[in-house]
């Protein structure tokens, strides 16, 4: 009786052992996956074996209960009875998915092998978790994972900035106004620059500019500017045999895009724009007459400039 009630007293104090070294015993309780969501049953099988010290062709008679206790401390239990076991047999034990997994926390897993007079022989426990995957963050991604993709996103935008070039001469050209000429281009920063630009031909144009453009990852980059420019001209005045010089200034605009040619080539074409008003009020003896130099306000630039760095 005191036996018996020590045997009784062990099992119930939960242990994940057997309560006690006897011929069947439970060798593993697989839970596949050990981690799952709410409403999803994992897969809950345990092995019973029969060990080779029972005595050749004794058959052992055994009541298997398993039980799943959910987080709020209701229990499902399931029951196996008269089974029989032989010296070395092995059977396994699926719990049926019969119960609920409605709630996020820790499941518990108990399988207990009685005799046939429920007297305990064997008991092994484990656990799994349900987890509630609205709960669950939009992304996995950890401050440190984030800080290295921060830094490393400010690294290549610093590479890339660093692909630009900064300062640039060439050859300039006001195609509808037939001048040609030299031109010189800064970009101190990666989305504003300044050109200024010296070009002759029909007319003389002094002209300076500040330049906003939009770096796009294929290279070709729009841009455009407003600027400040100077045209003079010297034509003879037929009527009156005289040659005057024609001048006036005016603020001008400017819209483009910048093409990458090469390594250190780059092309540029603009529509380019200015109000130039070129007349004069002349005199020869005593005629006195207005002349003007037809000028075209909008037309089309053409650059090729070489980047030194």
């Amino acid at each position: 009786m005191i036996v018996r009630s020590l045997l009784l007293f062990l099992f119930v104090s939960g242990v994940s052992h057997a309560a006690f070294a006897g011929p069947i015993q439970i060798e593993s309780i697989q839970v596949v996956p050990a981690e799952t969501s709410i409403g999803r049953y994992p897969e809950i099988t345990a092995s019973v074996k029969a060990n080779k010290d029972l005595a050749r062709g004794e058959t052992v008679n055994i009541v298997v209960i398993a039980s799943v206790v959910r987080p709020d401390h209701v229990m499902k239990s399931w029951t196996w009875k008269k089974v029989s076991m032989r010296a070395g047999d092995i059977k396994l034990f699926t719990i049926p998915k019969e119960y609920e997994i409605k709630l996020a926390g820790s499941y518990k897993v108990d399988f207990n092998i009685y005799s046939n007079d429920m007297m305990p022989i064997n008991k092994l426990s484990t656990t799994f978790v349900a987890v509630d995957q609205s709960l669950q963050p939009a992304s996995t991604t950890t401050p440190e994972s984030e800080r290295v993709r921060t830094e490393a996103s400010s690294v290549y935008e610093a590479d890339r900035w660093a692909e630009y070039k900064h300062i640039g001469v060439g050859v300039y050209s006001n195609t509808l106004n037939s001048t040609v000429g030299a031109t010189m281009i800064l970009w101190p920063f990666k989305y504003v620059g300044f050109q200024g630009s010296y070009t002759v031909g029909s007319f003389t144009i002094t002209e300076g500019r500040v330049l906003a453009r939009m770096p796009l990852s294929s290279g070709i980059n729009p841009y455009l500017g407003v600027g400040y420019l100077n045209v003079s001209t010297e034509k003879s005045v037929d009527l009156i045999n005289v040659k005057e010089k024609f001048q006036d200034s005016g603020v001008s605009g400017v819209i483009g895009v910048e093409l990458p040619l090469g390594k250190n080539f780059f092309g540029y074409v603009e529509i380019c724009g200015a109000s130039i008003d070129l007349k004069k009020e002349v005199t020869s003896g005593t005629i006195t007459g207005t002349a003007s130099v037809k000028y075209s306000p909008v037309s089309i630039g053409i650059g090729l400039v070489y980047f030194l760095f």
